[in-house]
């Protein structure tokens, strides 16, 4: 059972740590040439004189959450005989807040089509209010992960601890950025805080696995 268990926790870490790979990608080398905030006409030429560049950054977005969904699902696996529930909130918190990232990226897509400047501006605006909303979720779905690794003892409970770091980051910055408007997601404190917790926990699944 250890090594079964090692085996998949493993491939949680790898599924993880490809989302964190892939989703640079598409957000920051992809997006970052493609979209232009505020300018709804550059950002329509952008996409319009690069659509390689653009679909490569859809296909790049889409292959990143379909990992994450893999992570859920093999967390869930991996969790579910220490606490059902917990394991089947943590799985559908997953599900939901990538439910809501790709209704922001379909309507950056449909803006693409839009009939006028107006409709394509009231649909690239959502998706930054799309990419927010996430992080509620971003920062909910580590919760009831953290609690099952507190009660499954698989992983030390220390890297639960650090996930809890992950979760002040993600709902500060859902929580500023519906307040104020403000995007603090760069802020180096809380960006360190949110990279500590969820980078020591990928780094023990794919080096460790689980305890022995």
């Amino acid at each position: 059972m250890i090594n079964e268990n090692r085996k998949t926790a493993r491939i949680a870490g790898v599924y993880w740590l490809a989302f964190f790979i892939i989703g640079p990608v598409s957000y920051l080398l992809i997006d970052g040439k493609l979209l232009v905030p505020g300018d709804t006409a550059a950002t329509v030429s952008n996409i319009n004189s690069g659509p390689a560049l653009f679909w490569a950054g859809v296909a790049a977005f889409l292959a990143g959450y379909a990992c994450f969904i893999l992570l859920g699902k093999t967390l869930y696996g991996l969790h579910k005989p220490a606490g059902p529930r917990l394991a089947k909130l943590m799985l559908g918190l997953v599900i939901a807040g990538t439910a809501v990232v790709l209704a922001g990226k379909a309507a950056e897509i449909a803006a693409v089509n839009a009939s006028s400047m107006k409709d394509a501006a009231r649909l690239l605006s959502l998706r930054p209010n799309m990419e927010m909303a996430g992080e509620l979720f971003w920062g909910l779905w580590l919760v009831p992960l953290a609690m099952l690794i507190f009660k499954s003892d698989l992983i030390p409970r220390a890297i639960g601890g650090l996930l809890l770091l992950a979760v002040i980051y993600h709902l500060a910055v859902f929580g500023v950025f519906f307040a104020s408007g403000a995007d603090v997601s760069g802020h180096p404190a809380l960006a360190a805080a949110g990279f500590i917790g969820e980078a020591a926990m990928v780094l023990w699944l794919i080096i460790k696995g689980v305890k022995t």
